[in-house]
């Protein structure tokens, strides 16, 4: 496995992924008839059109990491600087049967490192459903610390609980740090 920029060519195949993850993580939290409708199709939508422009070499106010095997893509990350100068953790989303293989941990470790060098100094937070406990118990392990709760009111016309993690800049540089040489050879 290796860890590489996005492009656009990864358009498809991650919309899919996040559609999987969705239909899994979130079977018990979120109304059937809205997991069961047109999601792969807004999912497609929605990375068409981030993936439409980037370029990472040149991009400093957002990052699409992938995780990948070969062809086969296992997971990836996407962050974005936001106009009060935090970077959102926008997606984090591994493939449902290769969760807890490590897969995510070392996706946050490049994230957090595309954060730490690019906009040292800066908060890292992400935004998590309140009932998404399996995530939650990672972003503890993680250090992540809980500095807010929201309700989110869904397009499709429902509210769930929503939970901020954060992590400020010492916190992302010290799992930046975790990245082993080789692993920041790819970042």
């Amino acid at each position: 496995m290796h860890i590489r920029a996005g492009t656009q060519d990864d358009a498809e195949p991650i919309a899919e992924l996040h559609t999987r993850s969705w239909l899994t993580a979130y079977a018990e939290i979120m109304p059937a008839s809205y997991l069961n409708g047109p999601m792969l199709d807004e999912r497609k939508a929605m990375w068409s059109t981030r993936l439409a422009t980037v370029t990472a070499e040149q991009d400093h106010t957002r990052c699409l990491l992938v995780a990948a095997d070969g062809d086969a893509l296992l997971g990836f990350a996407y962050l974005a600087v936001e106009t009060d100068g935090r970077i959102l953790l926008d997606n984090l989303h591994v493939e449902p049967e290769r969760k807890q293989s490590g897969i995510g941990r070392q996706l946050v470790h490049h994230a957090f490192g595309w954060a730490a060098e690019r906009h040292p100094d800066k908060t890292v937070y992400l935004e998590v459903l309140r009932d998404n406990l399996a995530a939650i118990a990672f972003y503890r392990r993680l250090d992540g610390r809980p500095t807010r709760e929201f309700m989110e009111r869904f397009p499709a016309g429902f509210e769930l609980p929503v939970v901020e993690y954060t992590w400020g800049p010492d916190n992302v540089r010290s799992l930046a740090d975790n990245r082993s040489t080789t692993d920041r050879l790819v970042s």
